[in-house]
């Protein structure tokens, strides 16, 4: 089977599971948006800045290094070693940070749910080894069929705990429950076993994925904080409240890049790694599968930045209005952080962490400087700083540095690719910042000229795999007789 078809299978297995997760979390928000207030969404979301931090930590590249290894169980059950030492670390060094943080915001309330949440430490890194092992054998449905059921149970259980008055701890719970579920159902697939290895073992699975683990983990500490520097300035100068708003409208950022980009990357890694032992153009996949991100991502980023207003209206009411004013900027986000996002995954694939960890180091620093500038005006200042940051620094110095230079890509082609998408994005930004309503809707129609016409051939392979499916002839046979 071709790469394009292979690849395709697993999105639409993956992306069936996880695309009716994420739609039932998008329908479940018209319930919690009105049983939870912002100030309980901004309380976890102080918290979570420095936990989600931490956790950068929990992963550091294991589960690629799992899924890009040859080796076999042993290995595998000394990154397990490992993955839960880390894990049992950073459980004891966050509640040891519980009182600190908590000071840091002048509210000690902070405290007893950031040791709570601690705990997912522990559990979740029980399920790193394991599910990236099912990762590395594509086995996708069963990866989606949890992805489905923690998304229910979690949902339940919120909407349970907040009709009840459980404020912020109706966020925290199913957090931790789901976590647990996590490591039962990946070991009852993949039978890894609870055993833990000799310290030995461990050591030699770190000496053979040292250099990696490294190199991903310094870029990913660094990337964190481009993307969650707003998060903590948001909540200390402008408060809970505000970090609500901020936290609900970029929640709204970070639906398409998991949902478009965040399922192809899942299964871009394994996919391209089989495509490159079998000594295949990874170039020419990976610039077929960003087109294809571009044309999924365009439709959401025309909602955020047209109808902001009316978006937020029908799913959260009048308390949520705020967010509307910082959604034009999230929606320019999305087209060029959807197309970066995947750039990782086959740089480590081509052993070139170094230069991922580059790249990240000079996004953040540009990113967070934009955020900072924001920040001295106002809560949509931040978002309007952040986007324009990320268009005129972030995505040409990536254009060079990680598709030309480390990537290998034709000039010529990327300039073709890529030029159109910082200009026009440039475009649309000064037409929000001044309102310009009709200069949007033209150059949105420009932008979605522009990639029909250079999507053209890919939309056209996809037209062609779908139509050769086997399972489709059937349907349209059966439907003509």
């Amino acid at each position: 089977m071709s790469f394009k078809k292979t690849f395709f299978k697993n999105v639409l297995v993956t992306g069936g599971y996880n695309y009716l997760s994420q739609l039932i979390v998008f329908l479940s928000s018209f319930i919690t948006a009105r049983l939870l207030l912002p100030e309980n969404y901004g309380l976890v979301g102080l918290i979570a800045v420095f936990i989600n931090f931490i956790s950068v930590f929990s992963d550091s590249g294991i589960s690629l290094a799992i899924i890009k290894s040859d080796f076999g169980r042993s290995y595998h059950k000394g990154m397990d070693g490992l993955s839960l030492l880390i894990g049992l670390v950073l459980f004891i060094l966050t509640t040891l940070l519980a009182w600190p943080i908590a000071s840091f915001y002048g509210n000690h309330g902070l405290i007893l749910p950031a040791i709570i949440l601690s705990f997912t430490f522990l559990t979740r890194s029980l399920s790193i080894v394991r599910s990236a092992l099912l990762a590395k054998t594509l086995d996708f449905n069963e990866i989606g069929r949890l992805t489905l059921i923690n998304t229910i149970i979690s949902i339940i259980l919120t909407i349970i705990l907040a009709y009840f008055g459980a404020e912020h701890w109706a966020i925290i719970i199913p957090q931790i429950i789901t976590s647990i579920i996590s490591i039962l159902y990946f070991e009852n697939i993949v039978k890894l076993g609870y055993r833990i290895y000799p310290l030995k073992y461990i050591k030699v699975a770190f000496k053979y994925t040292r250099s990696s683990l490294q190199n991903l983990l310094g870029f990913n500490m660094v990337n964190y904080w481009s993307r969650n520097a707003d998060n903590l300035i948001v909540g200390k100068i402008y408060g809970v409240s505000d970090l609500g708003i901020y936290n609900r409208a970029y929640s709204l950022l970070t639906m398409p890049l998991s949902l478009v980009t965040g399922l192809m990357s899942t299964v871009l890694y394994p996919s391209l790694k089989k495509l490159k032992a079998e000594g295949g153009d990874i170039n020419k996949e990976y610039i077929f599968v960003l087109k294809i991100i571009s044309i999924l991502v365009y439709p959401i980023a025309f909602l955020f930045i047209l109808f902001p207003v009316q978006l937020v209206s029908i799913l959260w009411g009048k308390n949520w209005l705020e967010v509307s004013t910082l959604l034009p900027y999230f929606g320019l986000l999305i087209f060029g952080q959807s197309l970066l996002s995947t750039t990782g995954n086959v740089l480590v694939l081509l052993n070139q962490e170094k230069k991922l960890m580059i790249s990240g180091w000079f996004g953040a620093f540009f990113t967070i400087a934009g955020i900072s500038i924001g920040a001295i005006y106002s809560l949509q200042g931040i978002a309007q700083f952040y986007s324009l940051s990320f268009i005129l620094f972030v995505l040409p110095f990536n254009m060079v540095y990680i598709f030309y230079k480390a990537l290998g890509f034709n000039l010529k082609q990327l300039l073709i690719f890529w030029l159109p998408v910082i200009l026009i994005s440039l475009g649309i930004w000064f037409s929000c910042f001044y309102d310009y309503y009709w200069a949007k809707v033209f150059l949105l129609l420009m932008m979605f000229i522009n990639m029909v016409l250079g999507s053209r051939n890919e939309i056209i392979n996809i037209i062609k795999i779908i139509y050769k499916s086997p399972k489709i002839n059937k349907f349209l046979k059966n439907n003509n007789a």
